[in-house]
């Protein structure tokens, strides 16, 4: 690999109406009015008309991901309180549900495919992009990172409430979003052949409309030579979102690195690896973590340092280290999103409260 593997960022958002504090539908209105106006970068609706989608330009620093974040951010919140909605970034819209799907083709036949499935979707995630040319080390990449997937889901986990409730857990988006059947952890592929031919299996026998509903917490890219990172909860802080995406690099890049080293990759046995992604899921950084490999339940701390340790010269190459780490410290220390969400509900019992604790600002974070 020549030079710092590039970055790209999509997060989506909840639009809330600022008057009744209930979803709107103003994300196909207002994704249309700024797709242009935000270049570089862009803005789409979303198969619910009650969300929204960012993507930012290709960065090579995390310094210039971070202003692109504030920049495309503050120009939707700006658009978005015009049409007196705000941006709520939860990965699961914590209150009362009416949804109304966006009139396009696409998301219709999904809806009459997959039914309540569908309908359950009033979630949001953050999707990072790390540059990768070549197919095979794509490919490679989706085997090798399973291990640390878990992680990154309980450093990213944003949604402990559904439907008017505590769900007891940290990430109940991923618990919804798992329930597509080409969501979660994807299989082994022996090449990327391998993996064009069996993905594209699941269209041929129906279940899938195309490949673009592979919707794996790890997938290559189908129109860009990226590896995506789909497991992560969105977070109102871009330092949060700039901290995954640093750690997205620098597992690419390991995980890249070991491939032209012939390193032998370890592979987790599935039930450990689904028992490990349940328990980021269930408490986040707050209890144990499993690590697949050792088949061991460890503090979440432990096993964050573990990924950390695992990641330290990707990191230091790319200079990402003391923005990643510091970061982190501060969530073990308590500051999470999900704690945050708990915080506010405690206070008067009013998802109000916890709508105001994920509301996107308009300025710098």
């Amino acid at each position: 690999m020549n030079g710092a593997l590039t970055l790209g960022v999509e997060e989506e958002f909840h639009l809330v109406d600022t008057t009744t504090g209930q979803l709107s539908d103003a994300g196909p209105r207002l994704a249309g009015e700024r797709l242009t106006a935000v270049a570089p970068g862009r803005v789409d609706p979303e198969m619910l008309s009650s969300q929204i989608e960012l993507s930012t330009p290709v960065c090579t620093e995390l310094a210039e991901l971070h202003s692109e974040l504030l920049r495309l951010r503050g120009e939707l919140v700006t658009a978005a309180n015009e049409w007196e909605n705000n941006l709520i970034a939860s990965g699961t819209y914590p209150g009362s549900q009416r949804i109304t799907v966006t009139p396009k083709a696409r998301y219709e036949e999904t809806m009459a495919r997959f039914g309540v499935v569908a309908r359950q979707q009033l979630v949001c995630g953050c999707h990072i992009h790390v540059g990768v040319d070549d197919p095979e080390d794509a490919v490679a990449v989706m085997n090798r990172v399973r291990p640390w997937l878990s992680v990154l889901l309980a450093l990213s986990a944003n949604s402990p409430f559904w439907r008017g409730e505590d769900t007891d857990y940290a990430s109940y988006r991923a618990q919804l979003w798992w329930q597509w059947p080409s969501a979660g952890m994807p299989g082994l592929f022996d090449s990327y052949a391998d993996y064009v031919a069996s993905t594209q299996r699941l269209v041929d026998v129906g279940v899938l409309r195309d490949r673009e509903m592979l919707y794996w917490d790890v997938r290559p890219s189908e129109h860009l030579s990226t590896v995506e990172f789909r497991v992560c909860d969105v977070d109102p802080r871009p330092e949060q979102t700039v901290m995954l995406a640093g750690l997205a690099r620098a597992l690419t890049e390991r995980c890249v690195a070991e491939r032209r080293d012939r390193v032998p990759p370890r592979l987790p046995r599935p039930e450990l690896e689904h028992a490990a992604r349940w328990r980021a899921a269930r408490s986040g950084l707050s209890g144990d973590l499993v690590d697949p490999i050792s088949a061991r339940a460890r503090p979440a701390e432990q096993q964050v340092r573990r990924m950390l340790d695992y990641l330290d010269a990707p990191l230091r190459a790319h200079g990402d280290d003391e923005r990643v780490r510091g970061w982190i410290s501060r969530l073990l220390n308590g500051s999470t999103s999900a704690a945050a969400q708990r915080s506010a509900f405690r206070k008067r019992g009013d998802l109000n409260d916890v709508l105001a604790a994920m509301t996107v600002p308009r300025g710098e974070d």
